[in-house]
């Protein structure tokens, strides 16, 4: 139940942050700054994720609604014909899942926060190219 509505909160998070936004790029990086706010505030999503006492199972479950759920909104925003060859949205949100909850748990919070802009270049990256996700997240930064 713990997880659920941590990962409900989380979404409804990252789905709020986008909708102030007009254009995808800017969605995209709303969205990855209000998800690692939200991780950043409550760090019981990744406890949540990985809790002990949850049988592998369930972790295993847990860690692919998180991804599946992160990449389709991804998916949803970033258009198909501007993706370069062997992007795949899951990859890039288990990247970042894995940065924020390795930051997390090693108390990281003031690197992670630092960190925003480059997820969100690393995120862009495949979509648009090196020079047009820096400015993207330059101007997220900014």
């Amino acid at each position: 139940m713990a997880f659920s509505l941590a990962l409900a909160n989380l979404e409804a998070a990252v789905l709020d942050a986008c909708a102030r936004e007009d254009e995808w790029p800017a969605q995209v990086a709303a969205g990855i700054y209000a998800g690692v706010d939200y991780a950043i505030t409550h760090p019981e999503v990744a406890e949540t994720l990985a809790s002990d006492d949850a049988p592998a199972s369930d972790i295993l479950h847990r860690y692919e609604s998180v991804i599946g759920r992160l990449s389709g909104f991804l998916r949803v925003k970033a258009p198909t014909d501007e993706r370069l060859p062997g992007a795949t949205d899951e990859a890039l949100v288990a990247g970042i899942v894995g940065i924020v909850g390795d930051h997390l748990r090693i108390g990281r919070l003031d690197r992670l926060e630092e960190l925003r802009p480059e997820l969100v270049l690393l995120t862009l990256l495949p979509y648009l190219g090196f020079s047009e996700a820096k400015r993207w997240a330059d101007l997220s930064a900014g």
